[in-house]
């Protein structure tokens, strides 16, 4: 039997594809302010040395050694070096059926990111060099930079939905059906874009209906799917703080309508979307 945590990487690279870098390449910095345009790119920032503080839409961002930010399209800001600064940066388009949300903070390059940064940068070398150069890139080093920054990106979304799990959906015991319910959490935040049934679930995981529902209510308290409701309305709260339209979000969240997103919505927070959002301003 396959183990039940061995298929959960791939989820969430489904829903994400990198459609077309616009530059890569490192940049030195001397202390001072300069002015970036991010354009229809989303703009990531890696500090190799040094420190920045990135400043736009009223947020003033630190990005110190080895942190890595992301500037979201169409945003003009403003890059405050502190110190003498050496900085990967690199544009880029996502087309991506899941919120990204990896925008207003900053990534501590450690785990799987920083492997991952060494490769994007080593191949962008050679797909963006500085001097001209008699070796041309290869569709391979497009494909590796592509690659590795959606696995990046992926890397950098789920601690959001991560956190909401742990402090939400704490498991309580231990063995196999303790392991089991949290590969139903698992699957749950990776594929909070999606509509999924109980049999979707159980035939990923390789495990019958009965035994997943009984594993996940004996170590979390509560039924599967209204676990799964209530993860896609805390993201829902996230993104309505973020100014998303209702409609977006319900599609973004995979819900049939908006109509049916606001039913869940009231179902799990007590009032309906529209008074969430009224509430915020108060």
């Amino acid at each position: 039997m396959m183990n039940a945590n061995q298929k959960g990487g791939t989820f969430l690279k489904d829903a994400l594809t990198l459609s077309s870098i616009y530059y890569a390449g490192y940049t030195v910095k001397e202390r001072g302010e300069t002015k970036h345009e991010s354009g229809a790119f989303i703009t990531m920032l890696f500090v190799e040395s040094g420190k920045l503080v990135v400043r736009y839409q009223g947020d003033n961002l630190e990005v110190k050694e080895n942190h890595l930010v992301f500037i979201p399209p169409s945003t003009s800001c403003l890059i405050d070096s502190q110190t003498r600064t050496r900085t990967f940066a690199c544009s880029f388009s996502v087309v991506s059926r899941i919120p990204l949300d990896i925008f207003d903070k900053t990534f501590f390059a450690t785990g799987l990111k920083l492997p991952l940064l060494k490769r994007i940068t080593r191949s962008a070398s050679f797909l963006f060099p500085k001097k001209p150069s008699k070796q041309s890139a290869s569709p391979i080093d497009e494909h590796l930079v592509k690659n590795c920054l959606e696995l990046l990106l992926i890397e950098c979304v789920k601690p959001a939905d991560k956190s909401i799990i742990d402090s939400n959906y704490p498991i309580i015991g231990k063995g196999e059906t303790a392991k089991v319910a949290s590969a139903v959490l698992d699957y749950l935040s990776q594929n909070i874009h999606k509509s999924v049934s109980l049999e979707e679930i159980a035939d990923e995981l390789f495990f019958s209906v009965s035994y997943v529902k009984t594993a996940f209510k004996k170590h979390t308290g509560k039924p599967v799917m209204q676990a799964f409701s209530e993860l896609k309305i805390k993201r829902a709260q996230k993104l309505i703080k973020k100014g998303l339209h209702f409609t977006q979000i319900a599609n973004e969240l995979g819900f049939s309508s908006e109509q049916y997103f606001s039913k869940v919505f009231k179902s799990v927070v007590k009032m309906t979307p529209s008074e969430y959002k009224k509430s915020l301003i108060k």
